[in-house]
């Protein structure tokens, strides 16, 4: 029994799936984001729906084929009553009645019928293709949108990495101080203040790193949800924020515009919205409409076809609208509201985009500044903790400034990551501000 249940947890551990820690650097992580973002797949779906709306419209003008065929048995006879007398002058002849039906009746048809004019037909078909290309815009505004975002995630998440290994590094500085200052105290070196110093200062620093770690945690888990990665998976992130790009170069306004996605799916919707306007002008228009129909009959008492009949009809139908209630005008009307709030939005976001440019480009150099003034404190302040350790030491220097020149290391080194971390996510706004996010990968 023991070696059959010994036998049932190794087929268990066999089976269950193993969970190994995945590292990840910078490109292999976007890829994953790019393949598993939920808002990406909704993106895509859009694309979809205006290839369907597209071929839709197309339909619209093209010729439209349908067949029918049928089968009536009748139960009981009808029959055709004729005056006799009135058409044979003959008083006695009276009323006599013909059976029009016989038992089986078959028929069938085949109709073709094409629209030769229909001013609304056309003009659906362009919104169609414009409608098309206003989506793959949209989509590559949402794609920039989304990369922009992991982009930052995964260096945020660097940071907070940092951040956590900072706080590490002084909580088991302070706890060594504590225990040197503890043999100190015991062989009655150092008094018991000092000493109560020492352990004031290692448990300080206890909570700040477990909330630097929670911080990090969450970071990771929103990088996971990002990639697509099982929560429950470890995951390591290849990386550091020891190198930045160099500050971009400034291009002028139009050629951020012809670049931008955004902008482009207004002046695509504006070309959408003109052919409304004509579309509903169009109504003013008539329709002209062609059929082409061949049809088949046959009737017989028994299974067979026979008293066949059968032929073409072709045939035009012109519709001509006169007078619709004013509703047309109405429409038009509409339409055209509708085009010039469309034009006062372009206006608007090219304003807005000339401001975000400027703003992105202050944020860039304000934070390439702070990287080299955090760089420079950095130095300092890893020279003035090695003086003030190696002092302690010797007793030369007390608990009190051994903690100061600490916690301004910790400072200096946590604030020259963040500056690099705030100068890559200005420059990533950057890069799509100027519409540079490489696209895309349908």
């Amino acid at each position: 029994m023991k070696r059959l249940s010994l036998l049932l947890i190794y087929l268990i551990l066999l089976l269950t799936p193993t969970i190994e820690a995945g590292e990840y650097n910078f490109e292999q992580f976007l890829d994953l984001a790019e393949r598993h973002s939920k808002d990406l797949k909704l993106a895509r779906q859009e694309l979809r729906i205006a290839g369907a709306n597209k071929k839709e419209a197309m339909a619209g003008a093209l010729p439209h084929v349908s067949a029918s065929a049928g089968y009536t048995r009748n139960l009981s006879e009808m029959y055709m009553y004729m005056d006799m007398a009135a058409l044979t002058g003959e008083e006695e002849a009276g009323i006599s009645k013909f059976p029009i039906t016989r038992n089986n009746e078959y028929s069938a048809n085949v109709v073709i019928s094409q629209t030769l004019f229909n001013g609304a037909v056309y003009n659906a078909v362009k919104a169609a293709r414009q409608y098309q290309k206003l989506s793959d815009f949209v989509y590559d505004a949402s794609y920039q949108e989304i990369m922009t975002y992991s982009k930052k995630a995964f260096y945020q998440t660097l940071l907070l990495k940092v951040v956590l290994d900072v706080s590490q590094a002084s909580e088991h500085n302070a706890y060594e101080n504590y225990l040197d200052v503890k043999r100190a105290f015991d062989n009655g070196l150092v008094s018991e203040f000092e000493l109560l110093q020492a352990e004031v200062r290692y448990k300080d620093y206890v909570p700040r790193t477990t909330e630097a770690e929670k911080n990090y945690n969450i970071a990771l888990i929103n990088l996971k949800n990002l990639a697509g990665i099982p929560v429950e998976e470890d995951m390591v992130l290849d990386g550091n924020l020891d190198e930045y790009p160099q500050l971009p170069k400034m291009a002028t306004l139009e050629s951020i515009l012809q670049s931008r996605p955004d902008f482009n799916a207004l002046l695509w919707e504006e070309k959408l919205r003109e052919t409304g306007v004509r579309a509903e002008k169009s109504a003013y228009l008539p329709t002209l409409t062609g059929s082409l129909t061949y049809a088949y009959s046959a009737q017989s008492d028994e299974w067979s076809l026979d008293e066949e009949n059968d032929g073409f009809i072709a045939g035009l139908n012109l519709s001509i609208p006169i007078f619709t209630g004013g509703s047309t005008r109405a429409k038009v009307q509409k339409a055209r509201i509708e085009l010039d709030k469309t034009r006062i939005n372009i206006d608007r976001t090219r304003e807005n985009i000339e401001k975000q440019i400027e703003s992105i480009r202050l944020r860039l150099e304000e934070a390439n500044k702070r990287i080299v003034a955090a760089e420079a404190t950095l130095k300092t302040a890893e020279k003035a903790f090695a003086i003030a350790e190696a002092t302690s030491k010797s007793g030369l220097a007390t608990q009190l400034e051994l903690k100061d020149s600490r916690v301004v290391l910790d400072q200096a080194t946590n604030g020259y990551y963040a500056a690099v971390y705030e100068y890559l996510d200005a420059y990533f706004d950057w890069e799509k501000a100027t519409g540079a996010v490489q696209t895309d990968h349908r």
